[in-house]
């Protein structure tokens, strides 16, 4: 007959039992997580308080419960309270059971009946409790608080993260009550686990738990994310790529699917964003505010749409789920290798709970200032079949058939000062134990201030020739010309540029966590958030130019760099900018004025002065209500989850720019007034070193004549002013903006069932989502009005009255999904979902404006406009996994998706036609009789306009691998690839191809790691192979392809005590660059060398 008695021990034991609790399990079920981190059994008072034992003795001498854990036992245990279930539990099974009892009491656990084995018993009992099994090596069964479950659902886990005492109820078959407290004392004097193994082991238990197919990323601790940037973290995922910016990952690409394609959420919420499309950007949030990031692959009812690719959440810390008073912080220093320069970046967090828990606040700041240099070599674009005269093939015949031609070529150092600014603030009350109320701020100022200098050559189809003897350019079989000369119309410019990017963004969110009743919990989520680009006078596309009239030799070889040549030396055959605005050039009766060689300032000339930019302000705002209704069943129908959501966004695009009336062209053509001799002109050196990894460097100058743009424009607008003639180069908001409003209204539900399946069991979800999306685009277009010839290259575009547009439409979609999980074994999980999703085209691309691109002599006329229009990209997708999790963080998965997209937008091209003030088509001043001046044979002016259009589907499909081991040793590995396949790739000899396939690219990662005691160290590699990028380019008419790409990082660590550790980190260790090209190998379009970063630091948690 078994008996229940209970002793108090006094504080003696209390201090035996005090730091932390926690397992290092082996060989379990789904519900048994390694290396867990458990609840804090020690709190200010504890000494203050006793531990409860609770004795039951039983008949049977039962062992350890690991070793009978199979055998079938017969259990009735209702819905009741956790402790109550678990008392029960450890009767019934007859074995010894270890738990919290005060954490555990205000819990409700499932019912159990019939005859089951002890584990599956207890997994039945504690799904979806916030509970879980934990099993010592010597086959000890333990209960604790389950923090994966508490991170994804503060109501069902840490309401309240309070402790009055330490209390363990232990029910024993075989011991003395002496013995009891001795071993109690035994399994719970054990720390915390941290560091990168805790990290690997939380995210692999989110994984193993999830119902579709996720991977996570967890912080290491408080504070310290495993890479500086969210993004660089991001891609060591299996099917996560990114894009740089500036050498710091911004933009993510999942299975092929661009940054457009991905739903990326903070807490739960969209953000707004700064961009001109969806895109999240990365690089706006410091990592130190970050606890984890889950990357959602499968799609469910209760998921905010739009993420064909995945759904990512960003999630930030809370003080519930910290507990009592935390600090954290981090100070170091980032040295730029590039730059050689050395900038600051601090964090800090601070966390506290009050009024017995019921209370908490978290504070977190973060501030990083970042200098770095981009060393690069760019061609803006290559243009299709644009009249190259007399091409001819490399042995001297004349060539029929498609040419590509360079639109420029530029070497040039970009520095960029990156200024982030991030703050947190959340607020969490729980007035009653069934209610959790929390408020919270978000705030991110992230300023990139870059300035370009830069010296090139920007060619004009119609005016090059061959070199030398040569009749014409020449092409290689591709059509790419490899060898030009040009003179007439061609100048050497000097470059001053900014492409500044002024950003700022918030968030406010307001959270009621309800839970009804035992069955039903709401969630009630009310959130608003603000972006902005600042227009800044147009600096986010600012150009200064100076140069002077030249010749030039250019040629495409073996190497990525073409090589320049002839422009350096003087020259005394070479007619002046002046000469040609005069009409006088290329007259052999006139004595040409000759140029020096390319360093000396009494070349330069005034010539383009630009500002453009777009501004933005996006803002969103967001009602959710979610609920969740739990069966008293544990079979068949075990919830039902259901809810609804309203989602309003409103971005305004306001195009800022000089270009209106000409300004930017007051002093185009490169004539000798007004004199620069007064003006500063400097020799920059970009070093000996420059791009020197990549071929071909080294064959060009790597010095050359500089300036401050903004000096210019301000000598520029004296002059004018001295002149008679004042003018201001100064952006005006001009009447081509727009602003689109796109309201969402979503319902959903969703089932959850449980089974058993020849004793396996199996989970399944299924449900659908309905949206209803209403779209409104208001703007203002001004019209081409008429051509004027400026030289002998550029013609000014002039603009007539603004019109209004108004353009509406309205979608719906029905999203349903079904996953279904099925644990073949303690170790094994295999996974099969199907669903349907969308994403909604970008807002940009719905723009209602036309936008004038390029106004060439010679027929070369372009314009952009978008599509108000536009229906939502649709894919149907499905997805297959095996996931073996054969030991402490240490797992293989295997997983195959498919997905069928349906209304791809793709970028098609039309004829474009204006009409004058009379009403007449607008004629084009350079095609008729003379070239230089309008004449009666002009033809009408034709502009090629590109208009994005639903049109084509594909289908993608790929594999991921990966495989995450950890050694006693301390050493760990992981490794993962991707491969994915689609029926839409790129045919790069079709010029007429007008779709495929954007981001699509196999990658793999590999990532090594050591952590012993005090020292930690991880080496990170990671590879991504070519993908197109675009299918334009910025000046130019093909695609744009990013080659292959490897990067290595590195960072270690080492504890100096509990509390303070000094670390370091390195980026791009091998120094690789960046490489985009045109169709083919040889067209280059961008080099980019960002160089090394190193950083060093102290981090402190108290």
């Amino acid at each position: 007959m078994k008996k229940i008695n209970m002793i108090i021990l006094l504080n003696k034991f209390c201090q035996k039992t005090k730091i932390f609790l926690w397992r290092k399990i082996k060989s379990q079920s789904s519900l048994f997580c390694t290396w867990r981190k458990s609840m804090c059994l020690e709190y200010q008072k504890l000494q203050r308080h006793c531990i409860g034992l609770i004795v039951v003795y039983g008949l049977s001498t039962t062992g350890v419960f690991a070793a009978e854990k199979n055998d079938k036992v017969t259990f009735n245990i209702p819905r009741q309270r956790a402790d109550l279930s678990l008392i029960s539990f450890a009767e019934q099974a007859d074995i010894t059971l270890l738990f919290p009892l005060d954490k555990i009491a205000g819990k409700q656990t499932n019912p159990v009946s019939g005859q089951h084995s002890r584990m599956n018993a207890l997994q039945m009992l504690l799904k979806d409790t916030g509970l879980k099994t934990d099993v010592s090596e010597s086959g000890q069964l333990s209960i604790l608080i389950d923090p994966s479950f508490e991170r994804n659902n503060d109501m069902a886990n840490y309401k309240k993260n309070k402790v009055s005492s330490a209390v363990l109820a232990v029910l024993s078959t075989v011991a003395t009550l002496p013995v009891v407290a001795e071993t109690a004392a035994k399994e719970t004097e054990i720390i915390e686990v941290r560091g990168i193994r805790g990290a690997l082991g939380r995210a692999m238990d989110a994984k193993r738990e999830a119902g579709g197919v996720v991977d996570s990323i967890s912080a290491e601790d408080i504070g310290k994310f495993p890479d500086t940037n969210l993004a660089e973290s991001l891609q060591r995922i299996t099917g996560v790529s990114i894009d740089r910016s500036g050498g710091e990952g911004q933009l993510i690409t999942v299975r092929g699917f661009g940054p457009q394609f991905n739903t990326v959420l903070v807490n739960g919420r969209q953000m707004a964003s700064e961009n001109q499309s969806r895109a999240f950007s990365f690089d706006t949030i410091a990592s130190e505010l970050v606890k984890s990031l889950d990357v959602h692959k499968t799609s469910t009812a209760t998921m905010q749409s739009g993420g064909i690719g995945s759904t990512v959440n960003v999630n930030t810390a809370r003080p519930f789920a910290i507990g009592g008073f935390k600090i954290a912080g981090s100070v170091k220093g980032i040295y730029d290798e590039n730059s050689e320069e050395t900038t600051p970046q601090v964090s800090a967090l601070i966390s506290n709970t009050f009024d017995d828990d019921n209370f908490g606040v978290l504070f977190a700041i973060s501030h990083q200032e970042r200098d770095t240099r981009l060393n690069q070599a760019q061609t803006d674009g290559w243009l299709e079949n644009v009249g190259v005269p007399n091409p001819q093939t490399e042995s001297g015949q004349a060539y029929t058939g498609n040419i590509f031609s360079p639109r420029n070529y530029d070497h040039k150092v970009t520095t960029e000062q990156r200024t982030r600014t991030n703050t947190n603030l959340v607020l969490q009350y729980a007035p009653t134990d069934n209610l959790i109320v929390t408020a919270d701020a978000l705030y991110s100022d992230f300023d990139v201030e870059t300035n370009t200098t830069s010296y090139g050559h920007w060619f004009t189809a119609p005016n090059l020739e061959g070199f030398g003897d040569a009749a014409g350019p020449t092409v290689d079989g591709n059509g790419t010309v490899i060898d030009l000369y040009q003179e007439v119309g061609l100048a050497t410019d000097m470059h001053a540029k900014k492409f500044d990017r002024l950003t700022k963004s918030s968030a406010l969110g307001l959270n009621f966590d309800w839970d009804v009743n035992d069955n039903l919990n709401m969630t009630f989520d009310f959130s608003h958030s603000t972006a902005e680009r600042a227009a800044n006078n147009g600096r986010g596309d600012q150009l200064s130019l100076i140069g002077y009239a030249n010749r030039v030799r250019f040629q495409v070889d073996g190497n990525i760099l073409p090589y320049a040549s002839e422009f350096a030396s003087a020259n005394a055959g070479i007619y002046s900018g002046q000469q040609e605005l005069d009409g006088v050039a290329y007259d052999s009766s006139v004595t040409p004025a000759g140029v020096s060689n390319h360093l000396d300032p009494a070349n330069s000339r005034a010539h383009v002065m630009l500002r453009r930019g777009w501004a933005v302000d996006d803002s969103v705002d967001q009602f959710r209500w979610d609920s969740t209704w739990l069966d008293d069943g544990d079979s068949g129908l075990v919830a039902i989850k259901f809810g609804a959501m309203y989602s309003s966004e409103t971005k305004s695009l306001d195009r800022w720019d000089n270009e209106g009336a000409g300004i930017h062209c007051a002093f185009c053509g490169y004539p000798d007034a007004p004199s620069l001799d007064g003006f500063s002109q400097y020799v920059f050196d970009a070093g000996n070193d420059f791009l020197g990894d990549v071929s071909g460097s080294g064959r060009m100058p790597t010095s050359w004549l500089a300036h401050n743009g903004e000096a210019n424009f301000a000598f520029l607008e004296q002059y004018a002013a001295a002149n008679g003639n004042s003018i201001s180069f100064d952006a005006q908001k001009r009447n081509k903006s727009f602003e689109i409003t796109e309201e969402t209204i979503s319902l959903y539900t969703e089932f959850e069932f449980e089974a058993e399946v020849a004793g396996m069991p199996l989970s399944a979800t299924a449900g659908f989502r309905y949206e209803r999306t209403d779209v409104d685009v208001d703007g203002t277009d001004e019209p081409v009005s008429a051509l004027t010839i400026l030289d002998k290259t550029e013609m000014l575009a002039s603009f007539g009255a603004a019109e209004s547009i108004t353009k509406n439409s309205s979608y719906e979609a029905i999203l349903p999904n079904i996953s279904v999980k099925l644990e073949i074994n303690d170790d094994l999980v295999a996974r099969v979902a199907a669903s349907q999703t969308i994403t909604r085209p970008t807002l940009d691309s719905m723009s209602p404006v036309t936008v004038i691109g390029t106004t060439r002599q010679g027929g070369n006329l372009t314009s952009s406009s978008g599509n108000p229009e536009l229906e939502p990209f649709t894919s149907d997708n499905l997805d297959f996994s095996l996931e073996w999790y054969y030991g402490d963080a240490s797992y293989l998965s295997a997983g195959y998706f498919r997905k069928n997209v349906a209304n791809f937008i793709i970028n098609s091209t039309e004829e474009l036609t204006f009409e004058n003030a009379n009403g007449e088509l607008l004629t084009d001043p350079s095609t008729g009789n003379d070239v230089d001046n309008p004449d009666s044979a002009d033809g009408v002016a034709v502009f090629t306009n590109t208009l994005p259009n639903n049109s084509e589907s594909a289908i993608v499909d790929g594999w991921e691998v990966a495989v995450q081991h950890t050694f006693d040793s301390g050493f760990g590995l992981m490794v993962n690839a991707t491969l994915v396949d689609s029926d839409a790739e790129l045919d790069p000899a079709d010029i007429s191809q007008v779709f495929a396939l954007t981001g699509l690219s196999d990658s793999y990662n590999v990532v090594g790691f050591y952590e012993n005691g005090p020292f930690q160290a991880r080496l990170a590699y990671n590879w991504r192979d070519s993908f197109v990028q675009s299918l334009t380019q910025s000046n130019g008419d093909g695609v744009t392809i990013v080659e292959s790409y490897a990067q290595v990082d590195a960072s270690g660590s080492y504890d100096i005590n509990e509390n303070i550790s000094i670390f370091f980190e390195g980026i791009n260790l091998t120094e690789e660059y960046v490489h985009k090209r045109g169709r083919f190998s040889n067209q280059l379009l961008l080099v980019e060398d960002s160089g090394r970063r190193f950083a060093f630091g102290v981090r402190g948690t108290f």
